[in-house]
Formats: structure tokens, sequence, C-alpha cells
């Protein structure tokens, strides 16, 4: 009885936000099974899920502390857990030997970690359904999440360039420090902005579904996704500092 009186104070922007976590989880499977592209699909639409839910419970009326704290748990697993195993999977060369016996492979197991850490970290902080701010206080976990879909996309399980491996990595790794840093990010507020974050999202996608299509251009889309992460990174706390 207890579990159904549960399950009815549930609103539609609770549901959402469990099947955020669920599909993460789903993509965690996918990794493990090395089906990478399906997985980082999944991820995708997992962070569209994201900026989706937040907006469902304020129009609806529906904040509530439950939903806060079922939305960092969603948050942790699509945007901590999946994103580490993709990094994981991706660079972990079990040829190479034991994890501290290879360089690589000891970063490759590293990496993951702190981007387990830094990630729950930084969504533990802004647990409190009293918490809104109008900038993000450090790195948003889900473009963290979306620029690691697309670094392994290009130079990872995709093997679309051929780049050291230390590359790719130490770059996670540092941007992994800005997601419980005190570095401002802005926010996309208001309709026109969320339209444009779902434009991004959306060519996100489509790179990766028309790689899954075996259509060529589907690189083409990743390298702009990338290039827009990195822009929002080194961008992101200037204007903040300019605009407020």
């Amino acid at each position: 009885m207890k579990f159904w009186r549960t399950i009815k104070k549930l609103s539609i922007a609770d549901y959402i936000t469990l099947s955020n976590g669920l599909l993460g989880f789903l993509a965690i499977t996918y990794i493990l099974d090395e089906r990478y592209l399906l997985s980082s699909m999944l991820l995708v639409v997992c962070i569209g899920i994201d900026g989706l839910d937040g907006y469902v419970a304020r129009k609806l009326d529906t904040v509530h502390e439950l939903g806060s704290y079922l939305d960092m748990f969603s948050d942790i697993i699509s945007f901590c857990f999946a994103p580490a195993l993709l990094v994981y999977s991706s660079y972990y060369d079990i040829t190479l030997g034991r994890a501290w016996g290879s360089p690589i492979n000891a970063l490759a197991t590293l990496v993951p970690m702190m981007v387990v850490f830094f990630g729950v970290l930084r969504l533990s902080r802004f647990a409190d359904v009293s918490h809104v701010e109008s900038i993000y206080r450090g790195l948003p976990t889900p473009l963290y999440t979306l620029l690691i879909v697309s670094i392994t996309f290009l130079v990872g399980w995709g093997e679309r360039y051929v780049i050291s491996q230390y590359i790719p990595l130490l770059s996670i790794m540092f941007v992994s420090f800005l997601l419980y840093s005190n570095i401002s990010y802005p926010k996309l507020s208001g309709l026109k902005l969320k339209g444009i974050g779902l434009i991004f999202l959306v060519v996100a996608f489509l790179g990766l579904y028309m790689d899954h299509l075996s259509i060529g251009g589907g690189n083409l889309f990743i390298l702009i996704t990338l290039f827009i992460c990195i822009i929002y990174i080194i961008v992101g706390p200037m204007l903040v500092d300019r605009y407020g």
C-alpha cells in the first residue's frame, strides 16, 4: 500500500525525470554490450529530457522535494556513471595488460573515476529544491556528457581521427575539474534560448543517427557539436561576467 501511495504522489514531471534515469541505465547496458553508437544516442536523449522535467514541473506547479532528489539520482546515472563507463570502454585496452601496468590504461581508469567524483559532487551541490539561480555554478553535467559523447565518437570507439589517446583523455580530465568549480556559466532560460538548445541537441543526435544509417556527413555534425561545447566552456564565463 505504501508503494502505491508513493506512486500516486509522483507528478508528470517526476515520471519524465525517472525516464531520464531509466534511459541512462539502458545506455549503460548498451555500453557493456559495446554498442556505443546507440548508447551515445540515448545519452543525447537524456540531455533533452533533463531540460524538460524542470520546465514541466514549474508549469504544472508540481515542484517538490522528492522531485529534486529524483532529478539528482537520475542525473547521476545518466551524466556521471554512463559517460564515465563510455570513457573507460572507449580507451581501456585489455591487450595492454592490467590497469596500472600500462600508462594509457591507468589514465583510462583514473579519468572515468574523476568523471564520477566531480559529477556527483556537482549534482549534490544543487540537490536542494529551493536552490534556484539564473546561472550555473560549475560546468553543467549534461553539457559535459555531450562533450564526452562527441570526443569518444570522433577519437575513441569511433576512431574517426588518428590522435594519441592521451589527448582526449587528458582533455576530459581537465574539463572534469570545471564541474565542481565556482566558475559561472549561463543558463538557457526562456523559450527562444531553450529552442536554440533543442536545435543543438538535434544536430548532435542527427550526427549519430546518420552514422547509424551509414550516411555520410555525420562526422561534421558531431564536429559542430564538439565545437559548440568548447565555445560554451570558454566563452560562457565571459558572457556571465559581462552581462550578468
